[in-house]
């Protein structure tokens, strides 16, 4: 089985060689091998992961939110625009190019009843995802186990055909013995060959049914391979130490569907409690930082504003000395010194530095802060719609909850009563066996000696091909009918050794 593992893990494997062993593989070893490979059960396994992280979602939204942001501009230099008029119509001249930068830091709070609840809510969900990830591999297990007895059965059935086509030899080198020493007619012997190609067509159709029964088993197993499989779980007739009342109990107890249909019901009663918490109060919270740069693309147009705005003062200067002295009582603060009001190289200098701030050094804008509290009173009937939505929901999840409790009690009683009937129709059928056979050598030692004809002889081996097959067919079908009480009650009742 270990080389088997190997080669079924491999992507594309290809059929093994024909001179190489057969690889074995029992029935425990194809259900690890269908819960590692099956792609249909692998994509409903994955679901965990999302429901993992929704609960790790929901205890995020109880920590508060930040974002960062930052941002680069650039204005060139010409005439600015208010309204209907240029910067030059009103006095202004063209302004030179900008460069700015600006950055915010922000956190906010949002608190409600939706997300104090949000944890167990996902929580009840994620247990909900894992039921039913269970039932599903259960399923899987009961379609695997369904299946593999498919194959032994087709197998079974191979070595019946082999036997009905080696009695068809048998019977057909006795009927020629006696038409070679006349004491049949020809035509026994052709029947007898007829007989033979017959028996070759059936054994035909036969491996054919093993290679179609044992490929869907590998697909089943999510694997890829044609070689030659030989199964080695044996599986015996045996009576039950259950009663039915005792099924019953264990199926309503652990059914995976049930455990998932159970959790499903947990899940729809948080839905209803999450719909209430529309009716409370919810609290939000946020805080801001924020800075700002910006640097003129030239230097000498700074200068050249702030030596204006100097001429500028000192004219209001001299124009304030000369209306002080033509008063009776002078001004207060003069005569002031006009000359003084000039743009020194210090001046100039500290224009220069404040304008290589940009990119990073910003200043600092005034924080911001706020805090808002909310209680919702009317939004159209919402609330109440969702509210009865949960309510229709969760009263639904307890319907399907009851209806699958009664349909496993049916299906377990009728399941339990299949099995019985299939036991002893396997103890009748073996029975039939054994009397077809002995009738079909008392038909061939009387042919042999020429008491009878050929067509008591065919009758014979037909009754006991028919008990062959009968038998095969209730011995596989109280397999199946196990396999399905099985699946009825939600647990493996087989013996250890025979999986």
């Amino acid at each position: 089985m270990i080389a088997f593992l190997g080669s079924a893990l491999l992507a594309g494997a290809q059929a093994l060689p024909a001179q190489e062993p057969a690889a074995t593989l029992s029935l425990s070893e194809a259900i690890t091998l269908a819960r590692r490979n099956n792609p249909d059960f692998l994509a409903t396994e994955n679901d965990v992961r999302v429901a993992d992280w929704a609960v790790r979602d929901a205890y995020g939204s109880l920590l508060p939110g930040a974002d960062v942001s930052t941002s680069l501009s650039h204005q060139a230099a010409g005439q600015q625009r208010f309204g209907i008029f240029t910067g030059e119509e009103l006095g202004l001249g063209s302004s030179t190019g900008y460069y700015s930068s600006s950055y915010r830091l922000g956190l906010t709070y949002q608190l409600n009843g939706a997300a104090l609840l949000a944890p167990s809510r996902e929580k009840s969900n994620r247990r909900a995802t894992i039921a039913g990830v269970e039932a599903a591999a259960f399923n899987l297990e009961s379609n695997v186990t369904r299946q593999y007895l498919a194959v032994l059965r087709e197998q079974d059935n191979v070595v019946v055909t082999e036997q009905e086509l080696a009695r068809a030899q048998d019977n057909l080198r006795l009927a020629e013995a006696r038409v070679s020493v006349q004491a049949a007619i020809p035509m026994e012997a052709k029947q007898a060959q007829v007989e033979v190609g017959r028996a070759e067509v059936a054994l035909l159709q036969a491996r054919n049914a093993v290679f179609t029964e044992r490929l869907r088993l590998m697909q089943m197993l999510g694997i890829d391979i044609e070689a030659e499989v030989q199964l080695t779980s044996r599986f015996e007739v045996t009576e039950l130490p259950y009663t039915r009342e005792q099924l019953i109990g264990i199926a309503t107890e652990s059914h995976p569907q049930l455990r998932a249909a159970r959790a499903s019901e947990a899940a729809a009663s948080m839905d209803v409690k999450m719909a209430r918490t529309a009716y409370l109060p919810s609290l939000s919270m946020s805080v801001g930082w924020s800075g700002f740069t910006r640097s003129a693309t030239n230097e000498n147009y700074l200068i050249d504003q702030a030596r204006a705005s100097m001429q500028s003062q000192q004219q209001s200067c001299n124009l304030l000395n000369q209306i002080s002295a033509g008063l009776s009582t002078p001004l207060p603060n003069t005569p002031a010194d006009c000359g003084s009001i000039v743009l020194t190289p210090d001046a100039e200098a500290e224009i220069r530095s404040s304008n290589s701030m940009f990119p990073f050094d910003f200043a600092a804008e005034p924080r911001s802060a706020s805090l808002t509290l909310s209680l919702p009173l009317f939004n159209g009937f919402q609330r109440e719609r969702q509210m009865e939505t949960a309510r229709v929901a969760e009263r639904d999840a307890e319907l399907r909850l009851r209806a699958d409790e009664l349909r496993l009690r049916t299906e377990v009683a009728t399941a339990h009563a299949n099995l019985e009937t299939a036991r002893q129709s396997v103890a009748l059928e073996e029975r039939n066996r054994e009397l077809a056979g002995e009738q079909l050598e008392l038909a061939r030692e009387r042919y042999r000696v020429g008491v009878t004809n050929f067509i008591e002889l065919q009758d014979a081996e037909t009754t006991k091909a028919r008990a062959d097959r009968a038998h095969l067919a209730a011995l596989y079908n109280f397999h199946e009918a196990l396999a399905a009480l099985e699946a009825a009650v939600g647990r493996n009742l087989r013996q250890a050794e025979t999986r």
